[in-house]
């Protein structure tokens, strides 16, 4: 099987990089068709064209990776030239993130309505459309008309080096502060105040050696984080900037807990992110909020442990109740990281798009094109 990765897509994203791996341990080759990131309109596909030419042969499908909504078009353009169908893997709706996650622009405005327009142009163009949750898929369904024909679960995951790290983490008792670790942007859907909150009563309930929080990235909340933590004098919270991804795993691989994500957004209830899988994939116990999105894959208390969305309190006595339980924390650790291998490992994601590709071959069969 040959499979082109077409657009100006990032190739050290982790989402892109997982599918790489998957599709590649199924024995596939995959072929890159990209251009620069941010590359303007005209000159993307002029890029795009010229690394087709010199790279593409006859292919079984055509693959748009993360956020390459603007990619799709001419992707399909060139997939009904050399009659490969097309997958998109938008990840996200662009308007859902920009209208409803960071609130940076107003539902109904006109800037709105374009970026609404291009999420509907590209799921409406793409053979298949990948989701990582059914949440995410019955949102495209209901938003932007996707039929459930058109979808195919495929969830984030974790790559090779998370797993294998994971295979070699040490689980040896020491003393200090329970090392709690947080990975990831500063983003609302990642709920970062809510950590603040919990760290803010452990720290009043228990003194500054009961645990340790290290926060690893940057972005958009990361102002108010800073204030919140000099506001209230916290000593047990730790900023550390972004780092490289071989270097911030390896850093969450000795965490006693991982954190995922705790915003109350609708998209925050609809996805399960990197960090949540790579964790688990590493063996670290992780807690994150309850959501429909996370019971598609994993149980509460045997896999993860899951709290309500924006509650400070209820994170602060969970990760309480794992800190007074070593046993309890290896065996969460060990049975969530036996579930992420069984449902979103490299391999299991190479079955799961292997077989999204065989249905979207299908469908566009001559005679059976929608």
């Amino acid at each position: 099987m040959r499979v082109a990765f077409f657009g100006a897509y990032d190739p050290s994203y982790p989402r892109t990089r997982v599918l790489r791996e998957g599709l590649e341990s199924r024995g596939a080759e995959v072929l890159s068709v990209h251009a620069p990131q941010h590359s303007p309109i005209g000159l993307r596909e002029m890029r795009l064209a010229l690394s087709w030419i010199r790279g593409a042969r006859k292919l079984d499908a055509i693959l748009v990776p993360s956020f390459g909504h603007r990619d799709v078009p001419f992707a399909q353009l060139v997939g009904r030239v050399v009659d490969s169908p097309v997958l998109f893997d938008p990840l996200v709706s662009r308007w859902d993130t920009q209208v409803g996650d960071l609130g940076r622009l107003k539902r109904g405005t006109v800037s709105a309505s374009r970026v609404r327009a291009s999420d509907r142009l590209s799921l409406s163009l793409a053979d298949m459309v990948l989701c990582d949750t059914w949440e995410h898929g019955d949102f495209y369904s209901s938003e932007f008309g996707v039929t459930r024909r058109k979808l195919s679960r495929v969830p984030v995951g974790a790559d090779h080096f998370a797993f294998e790290l994971g295979g070699r983490r040490a689980s040896v008792p020491r003393s200090g502060p329970l090392d709690v670790v947080y990975l990831g942007g500063y983003l609302p859907l990642h709920g970062l105040p809510t950590v603040i909150d919990a760290a803010t009563e452990l720290e009043a309930r228990h003194g500054t050696r009961f645990a340790s929080f290290t926060l690893i990235g940057g972005g958009m909340l990361m102002p108010r984080i800073e204030r919140d933590i000099a506001a209230r004098g916290l000593r047990s919270v730790h900023l550390l900037p972004r780092m490289p991804y071989d270097e911030a795993l390896t850093r969450l691989a000795r965490a006693d807990v991982s954190l995922g994500i705790f915003g109350t957004s609708a998209k925050s209830a609809r996805v399960v992110p990197h960090k949540v899988f790579q964790s688990m994939a590493l063996g670290v116990p992780t807690i994150t909020r309850r959501s429909a999105a996370v019971a598609e894959f994993f149980r509460d208390e045997d896999h993860v442990l899951l709290v309500p969305a924006g509650d400070g309190a209820a994170l602060a006595g969970a990760i309480g109740s794992l800190a007074e339980n070593r046993e309890r924390r290896e065996s969460m650790g060990a049975a969530g990281r036996a579930a992420a291998r069984a449902q979103a490992s490299p391999s299991r994601i190479g079955d799961l798009l292997v077989e999204a590709i065989q249905r979207s071959r299908e469908a566009t069969a001559p005679g059976a094109r929608r």
